[in-house]
């Protein structure tokens, strides 16, 4: 078994330890990794369906009305908020606010010519023509005073200061250094100079070789006794076994892989088996044909039934129209013929329509109590007078409408 890289194919390199427990490891890994695959797989499995379950309900239930009730926040905050807000800075604080600045500024413009008039004017003045002066004359009085003492500040302090010091002090001061420098040398500076080279040097030297000598021998000993056994159950023990372990639970979870895949085919397999062909089978022969009823009988209802009612509904409505308002001008010309309707799934030439001719609508009878309305006349045709009703004489001068009989008792009758 080589220390770096892989164990070569095939176990030759391995040692006798490495292919001992190379087996039992793979199996033991096995054995325990199994059930921790499925139960990842399964919450995988779990995880993706319940994130796509949630996102469907945060898609179809939650976020439209969570976007309903945003626009209308955002409506209401626009509304009783920032409509009301623009219209208060816009009419209200704006000319409040530009008149007050216009006043400010007027106030503040006669603030700054009074205090031009009243105190700049009036101090400029005075500094110019009356402490200025003054105070330049005092300034040549200081000026000549400061002079003279400075002079004999010079001549009764300086002079003297200067000659004590170069006559007295610094001859003084050289002699005393010199004595203490002397003293100081050959009373302390030698003895501490002898004593650090000829007693505390050989002393420091023997004990730092002693040190070393027992720090080396206590590393020899901790290398002998510790390092050395460690560094061999290191390479020869922990490494190959934790390669080994590692390799098996490698191995374990591509094998588990392939058996949790298994299982989920064959789960994937039973629900198809046992759920979806028997509702597929339940629709396909139940609702389907259900569904396929229920939309017939609705096409039925609605082409038998609902049309027919709407049809005479409309009827009445007309009707009752003409008999409070009249009858409204009708169309002569002739109404376009319906389009040919073909059978469902017929093959071949579309049907032939014949058009029937233009029959004029009939007026409705008019209700008891209100005069019937004259027709109105096809055109090209001259209007025909109306006949009185009984009991009515015939105006003269009116001829008889032809066709229309005379009514009983009328003294007009041939």
């Amino acid at each position: 078994m080589t220390w770096e890289g892989a164990p070569p194919a095939g176990g030759g390199g391995d040692g006798c330890l490495t292919v001992a427990i190379r087996m039992p490891i793979r199996v033991l890994a096995v054995l325990v990794v199994l059930p921790v695959r499925l139960v990842w797989d399964a919450l995988c499995a779990a995880g993706r369906g319940l994130r796509t379950a949630l996102a469907w309900l945060w898609r179809r239930l939650l976020l439209p009305p969570l976007r309903a009730l945003g626009l209308a926040l955002a409506w209401l905050f626009r509304v009783l908020l920032v409509v009301p807000a623009v219209a208060l800075w816009r009419h209200v604080l704006s000319p409040v606010g530009r008149g007050f600045g216009l006043a400010v500024r007027g106030v503040g413009l006669g603030l700054a010519w009074l205090v031009r008039v009243l105190l700049v004017v009036p101090a400029v003045a005075l500094w110019r023509h009356v402490l200025s002066p003054v105070g330049r004359g005092f300034a040549w009085c200081l000026n000549g005073l400061g002079a003279g003492a400075a002079w004999l500040a010079r001549v009764l302090v300086a002079l003297p200061a200067r000659l004590l010091w170069r006559a007295v002090l610094v001859p003084v001061a050289a002699g005393v250094a010199i004595a203490v420098s002397f003293l100081v040398r050959w009373l302390l500076v030698a003895p501490l100079v002898a004593l650090w080279r000829y007693a505390v040097v050989p002393v420091a030297r023997a004990v730092a070789w002693l040190l070393g000598a027992l720090g080396r021998g206590l590393v020899r000993l901790v290398r002998v006794l510790l390092v050395v056994p460690v560094v061999f159950v290191w390479r020869r023990l922990a490494v190959p076994v934790a390669r080994e372990v590692a390799a098996a639970i490698g191995h374990a979870w591509r094998v588990t892989g392939y058996v949790s895949r298994a299982v989920g085919r064959g789960i994937a397999w039973l629900f198809r088996v046992l759920v979806v062909v028997p509702a597929v089978w339940l629709w396909s022969w139940t609702g389907a044909p259900l569904a396929r009823g229920a939309r017939a009988a609705w096409r039925f209802v609605k082409r038998e039934v609902v049309r027919p009612v709407r049809q005479a509904v409309a009827e009445a409505r007309r009707t009752v129209r003409a008999a409070l308002f009249g009858t409204p001008a009708r169309d002569t010309r002739a109404p376009a013929a319906p389009p040919a309707r073909e059978a469902p799934g017929a093959a071949g030439p579309p049907l032939l329509t014949k058009t029937l001719p233009h029959v004029p609508p009939q007026p409705s009878p008019a209700p008891p109590g209100v005069p019937p309305q004259p027709s109105p006349a096809p055109p090209g045709v001259p209007p025909q007078p109306s006949p009185a009703p009984p009991g009515v004489p015939q105006p003269s001068g009116v001829p008889h409408p032809p066709g229309v009989p005379y009514p009983p008792g009328d003294g007009s009758a041939p």
